[in-house]
C-alpha cells in the first residue's frame, strides 16, 4: 500500500465532486466510476470511519497527508476539489466558520448531476434545510426519487416561498421541523381543519407517477402536505399577533389558518399540537429571552 501521497496515480476515471457534496459520497461515486470498494479508497485517506457511506462527512481519522491523497487520487488540486467539498475546505481551514446550522444532508436531482455522476450513484450534499426540490427541473428532491412536479404547481410555488422566507429568517429549519411535527400530530389524532380532500388528491396525482412506487408512504405524505406545512412555517415564523400569552397566540393563529385555507379551524385548546408545540413554546421562548 502506498505510504507517500506522489505514490498513489490519479484513478482512470475521475469525476469531479459536485458542490457542497460529502466526502463518502464522492469517494463512493469515484470507486462506482472505476468498479473499485469506496472502503478501499477511504483507506488510503485514513483509517476507515465508523459506518462509512455516502452520508460520511468527517475527516476525523485523517492524517496531514490526507488531503493530498485526495488530490492524487481525483487528478484534481487540492484548492479546487476543497471548493467543492466543504469538509475538505475545513481541514484545511480549521479556524474558518463553521458549518452552517441551515443545512441538512440532501441531494440534487439526477438531471443536474446526470453529467458528472455514474447513473448508480446518488449524489448526497450539504443542501439548505428549506430546499425541498429543485426549482430548475421541477423535482422533488426530498426521497429517494425524483418525483415530478409538473401536475404540483401549488409544491412547487410552496417552495419559492420557503426561499423568500429564509432569507429573512435564521431558523426556517426549525420552523419547517415543527410545522411538520404538528401535520403529523393532526394527522394522527383528528385533523382539526379539513384538509383531506387537498391531500388526497395529491395523493393521487403523486401516485401517478411510477417514481412514487419506490418512494416510502411517509415521504408521499410529506410531499402532499407540503404547501399547508409551508404556511404553518411562515406563521411560526411570523406569528399573527405579537401577543406573549398562549392562548392569545393559538386563537389569533387559528384565524389565520382558517382565513389562509378559507375553512373553519375547529379550536382544540390546549390539547391542540398546534398550542402544545408552538405556543407554549414561543411563550417559553420569550420569556427565557427576557
Amino acid at each position: 500500500m502506498p505510504t507517500q501521497p506522489d505514490r498513489l496515480r490519479p484513478l482512470p476515471i475521475a469525476p469531479g465532486p459536485i458542490h457542497n457534496e460529502t466526502l463518502g459520497s464522492y469517494l463512493h461515486r469515484l470507486a462506482v466510476a472505476n468498479n473499485r470498494p469506496a472502503g478501499a479508497l477511504a483507506r488510503l485517506l485514513g483509517p476507515l470511519p465508523p459506518e462509512f457511506s455516502p452520508l460520511s462527512n468527517s475527516t476525523a481519522s485523517w492524517t496531514p497527508d490526507s488531503p493530498d491523497r485526495l488530490a492524487a487520487l481525483a487528478g484534481r488540486p487540492t484548492d479546487k476539489l476543497a471548493r467543492a467539498l466543504p469538509a475538505l475546505a475545513d481541514f484545511l481551514s480549521p479556524n474558518r466558520p463553521g458549518p452552517r446550522t441551515d443545512q441538512i444532508l440532501g441531494r440534487p436531482c439526477r438531471c443536474c448531476t446526470a453529467r458528472r455522476s455514474p447513473a448508480a450513484s446518488v449524489v448526497i450534499t450539504l443542501s439548505p434545510a428549506h430546499q425541498h426540490l429543485c426549482l430548475r427541473h421541477r423535482l422533488w428532491t426530498r426521497s429517494t426519487q425524483d418525483i415530478p412536479l409538473t401536475c404540483l404547481p401549488e409544491v412547487f410555488q410552496a417552495q419559492r416561498r420557503l426561499d423568500q422566507l429564509a432569507r429573512r429568517h435564521r431558523k426556517i429549519r426549525q420552523a419547517l421541523d415543527l410545522a411538520r411535527k404538528i401535520v403529523d400530530e393532526w394527522s394522527a389524532s383528528g385533523m382539526p381543519i379539513d384538509l383531506g380532500k387537498e391531500w388526497t388528491d395529491r395523493l393521487d396525482r403523486i401516485e401517478a407517477h411510477s417514481a412514487s412506487k419506490k418512494v416510502s408512504v411517509e415521504d408521499r405524505h410529506h410531499l402532499a402536505a407540503f404547501p399547508e406545512i409551508a404556511v404553518l412555517a411562515t406563521l411560526i415564523l411570523n406569528p399573527p399577533t405579537t401577543a406573549i400569552d398562549p392562548k392569545e397566540l393559538y386563537l389569533a393563529t387559528t384565524t389565520e389558518l382558517s382565513r389562509r385555507f378559507a375553512r373553519i379551524y375547529t379550536t382544540l385548546g390546549t390539547q391542540d399540537p398546534l398550542y402544545r408545540r408552538f405556543c407554549l413554546y414561543r411563550d417559553r421562548d420569550v420569556r427565557e429571552s427576557q
